[in-house]
């Protein structure tokens, strides 16, 4: 089924840019997440994802209630929600397997979900306009393996590449590096995070080893 935004089916061959003019609602709440500074998110109730991973919980998980990831350059975090259900699943996807990633993605939200009320909304957010067009790749690698997918997934929120550019002297740099979605509540919000526990070091050696997304 297509990747929809307000129900219409998207063109995911349209740039970034192009897609928030055809979609006022989108390009607001981009803009609304730019312009809030971070919040500082602590190690209480939280589940910090890196690069090439992926969690999944709903609202009555009673140890965590957000997750988040940060140090997102190039690469672009994507949290995925089932609004009957509240199951949430974030990733933190560098493009090395997007169509496996987002399988996965939707994969761990639909086995967390046992309605059929309500709907699969997609965030994206990530990436800046870097020189070797990396981020620009990565954003339309993930809204085309998502336009593949069995089920209709509706985009919410799309902060990324030239939309998440800013400059400082003359150098290129996200504004969002990391975000954080509330699992009980659905909001999702810029983030940096005081504590990236359990086993922050033996999880950066599997990705620099060479693993995939788990």
């Amino acid at each position: 089924m297509p990747l929809l935004i307000d129900s219409r089916r998207l063109d995911v061959s349209l740039p970034a840019a192009r897609i928030l003019q055809t979609c006022p609602e989108l390009e607001e709440r981009a803009r609304i997440l730019k312009s809030k500074p971070p919040q500082i998110v602590g190690a209480n109730g939280f589940l910090y994802v890196q690069q090439r991973e992926l969690a999944a919980t709903t609202p009555t998980d009673s140890s965590v209630s957000i997750l988040g990831s940060e140090d997102a350059t190039t690469c672009h975090i994507i949290v995925l929600r089932h609004t009957g259900s509240g199951a949430t699943c974030l990733a933190h996807c560098d493009g090395s397997d997007s169509e496996t990633e987002a399988e996965a993605i939707i994969q761990a939200v639909k086995s967390l979900t046992k309605t059929t009320e309500g709907r699969l909304e997609l965030h994206i957010v990530g990436g800046f306009n870097d020189q070797r067009q990396l981020s620009m790749k990565l954003s339309r690698q993930l809204l085309k393996v998502f336009h593949k997918q069995a089920e209709d997934v509706h985009l919410v929120t799309f902060c990324v590449t030239d939309i998440n550019d800013r400059k400082e002297n003359g150098i290129h740099l996200p504004i969002i590096y990391g975000i954080a979605v509330n699992v009980k509540t659905g909001e999702i919000f810029n983030a940096t995070f005081a504590d990236r526990q359990p086993d922050e070091d033996l999880r950066s050696a599997y990705i620099l080893t060479g693993g995939r997304v788990r």
